[in-house]
């Protein structure tokens, strides 16, 4: 794999048959409305984001994706924070662009017991980057999660199955629950309660 910064917010990664292969990516099978390719190309984002220090969490992303002849592909990743709504979307309806997205979404749950089962639920996903538990004895539990996915209207519905045990948090009490509830788990939350 090579990666070539070509600015701040934008990245070409060039993928070879054996990248292609380890990432279990293909070419004609490339569907980004599938969960499981979101997941890989997540893997390659993280990589990145490791080895080559290109953040992409907490921005919207442009995903631009080209095969080569020879097996491999390249792969265009730009920041969209910098450009207007407009440009955005009609950047979006070109056939080779995907639209990802992630954001911090806070849930609230009245029992432990719905707690761990919605944990069970999503912890097998690739699609949650980091999770945090808070807790008050007068409110119950809130986790905190990052959520990835494709983005429809500039919502990411994912995680909509979280809805059937926890209410969602509005975003202006997110403040005041982090620094006011007892944080049980400094990450990897979801992972942890999917154990018990």
């Amino acid at each position: 794999m090579e990666v070539l910064k070509i600015s701040n917010t934008k990245i070409k990664i060039m993928l070879s048959a054996d990248d292609m292969k380890r990432y279990s990516l293909s070419a004609d099978e490339l569907d980004y409305n599938d969960t499981k390719t979101r997941a890989k190309v997540w893997r390659i984002l993280d990589f990145i984001k490791k080895n080559h220090g290109f953040e992409p969490e907490g921005d919207k992303l442009l995903i631009q994706f080209y095969p080569s002849k020879d097996g491999g592909s390249e792969l265009f990743v730009t920041k969209l924070s910098g450009l207007s709504r407009g440009n955005e979307k009609f950047m979006s309806k070109s056939g080779n662009v995907t639209m990802l997205d992630s954001k911090r979404t806070m849930y609230s749950f009245e029992s432990l017991s719905d707690l761990i089962q919605a944990s069970k639920i999503i912890s097998n996903t690739d699609r949650i980057e980091d999770s945090n538990l808070f807790y008050s004895e007068s409110e119950g539990y809130y986790l905190e999660i990052t959520e990835r996915g494709a983005s429809r209207l500039g919502e990411i519905c994912e995680f909509a199955i979280l809805l059937e045990f926890a209410s969602k948090t509005p975003k202006e009490r997110i403040p005041y629950i982090t620094e006011h509830c007892k944080q049980l788990t400094n990450g990897s939350a979801v992972e942890k309660l999917a154990k018990l």
